[in-house]
């Protein structure tokens, strides 16, 4: 039995050729498998201005990641009161600046702790999606 046809309002009758460069077309491949689209939905969505929705879904969901990332947002919270004093008139001691480098040291290392845990989030974009 054939498949029934196609209401005629919806059925796509006209076509258009678009021409990439290699280059061109790379980019616009990437960004359509990273949408999860065809390319041919991608561009027409595109030319449209319809809204192109992108879901990314942590795969990495480590214990230690939760920890790590709450250990920063405390030393965040930390740098935040002490910019609010800076900011309220409070006078800066060489000691203050001593602790505001160690707050800001002991960031990039649960940073640096994180991406080797999870991956760097500008890497392989199949490493962080479902």
């Amino acid at each position: 039995m054939a498949r029934p046809k196609k209401e005629e309002s919806i059925r796509r009758t006209s076509n258009v050729m678009v021409r990439f460069s290699s280059i061109e077309y790379e980019l616009v491949a990437g960004y359509a498998k990273d949408a999860g689209y065809p390319i041919s939905t991608f561009v027409r969505k595109q030319a449209l201005s319809e809204k192109v929705i992108v879901n990314y879904n942590i795969v990495a969901d480590i214990g230690e990641i939760q920890n790590l990332t709450a250990q920063a947002a405390g030393i965040g919270n930390n740098l935040n009161q002490i910019a609010r004093y800076f900011h309220g008139g409070g006078l800066a001691s060489r000691g203050m600046l001593e602790e505001l480098k160690k707050c800001i040291a002991e960031i990039r290392e649960l940073r640096q702790e994180i991406v080797q845990l999870g991956g760097a989030y500008r890497g392989n974009s199949k490493t962080h999606r479902k």
